[in-house]
C-alpha cells in the first residue's frame, strides 16, 4: 500500500482533525466520511445539456405521478 502527501489549508486541515477519532488513522477518518457522503444532485450539474435535463426532469415528474396515483388506490383482497 501506498502513500501520498496532500497539502490541505489550515482551516481543512482543522476540520480533518476534529473529525478524528481516538483510535482512527487520518486515511481512516477520510475513509469514514467520504464512503458514507451521500452525492448531492449538485454534484451532477453541468452533465446534462438544457434540453436533456429537461427531459430527465420531466420523466421523473412522471414517475412521481405515478408513484402518488400507485399509492392512493386501495388495494383488493380476495
Amino acid at each position: 500500500m501506498g502513500s501520498k502527501t496532500i497539502s490541505l489549508e489550515d482551516s481543512a486541515y482543522d476540520k480533518l482533525r476534529r473529525s478524528k477519532r481516538r483510535d482512527e488513522s487520518f486515511s481512516d477518518v477520510v475513509h469514514r466520511l467520504l464512503e458514507s457522503r451521500r452525492p448531492s444532485l449538485l454534484e451532477f450539474t453541468r452533465i446534462l445539456d438544457q434540453k436533456a435535463a429537461l427531459e430527465v426532469a420531466e420523466v421523473v415528474g412522471r414517475l412521481r405521478e405515478e408513484d402518488l396515483r400507485t399509492q392512493r388506490v386501495p388495494s383488493r383482497r380476495r
